[in-house]
């Protein structure tokens, strides 16, 4: 079985100065809540061993600081132009792509891409993902390559502004 953890970016500036969506940075909000759902994904695993993520500024630094709360090292952080406002072919492209020796990997993106990738994977309708939004899918697959529509089962999903335990699947 393999696991893939879907992450969107945390919440970002529109009034920051940025010369293009590309450049946007997090705000407030977004460089409080990253490092929270960092926790809780420590608290409540499973630990991803890489992290894919878009180059923007606003996935790379939620990338980041998902990295630095979980106490990954830098090497395990992958960058990827490909995941900028990419369609759900797009993501499930890197995924196809993760390492074999990794069961377990992180891919931070955008939406509508990475709530698409969950639906495509899960045929979950439901989850929507909200900035710094993140669902846990176990993949009933033995290699990366081998994911299809439909092989996943949600574990849980989580949001910053959720006041529950973690969603999971019941």
């Amino acid at each position: 079985m393999k696991t893939v953890i879907l992450a969107r970016h945390a919440k970002s500036s529109w009034s920051s100065g940025a010369e293009t969506d590309f450049q946007r940075p997090l705000n407030k909000r977004g460089l409080r809540d990253a490092p929270i759902m960092a926790g809780r994904l420590r608290a409540t695993g499973p630990l991803p061993g890489i992290i894919v993520t878009s180059t923007a500024t606003r996935a790379l630094t939620t990338a980041d600081l998902y990295l630095h709360n979980l106490g990954m090292r830098t090497d395990q952080l992958v960058k990827t132009q490909s995941i900028y406002e990419a369609p759900v072919s797009a993501i499930v492209s890197q995924i196809l792509k993760l390492p074999a020796e990794c069961s377990i990997a992180m891919i931070v993106g955008h939406n509508p891409g990475i709530s698409a990738a969950c639906t495509y994977l899960s045929s979950r309708t439901d989850v929507q993902m909200p900035t710094c939004g993140v669902a846990c899918l176990d993949l009933e697959i033995d290699n990366w390559p081998d994911a299809y529509r439909d092989c996943a089962t949600l574990r849980w999903f989580d949001y910053p502004k959720n006041t529950q335990s973690i969603a999971t699947e019941t």
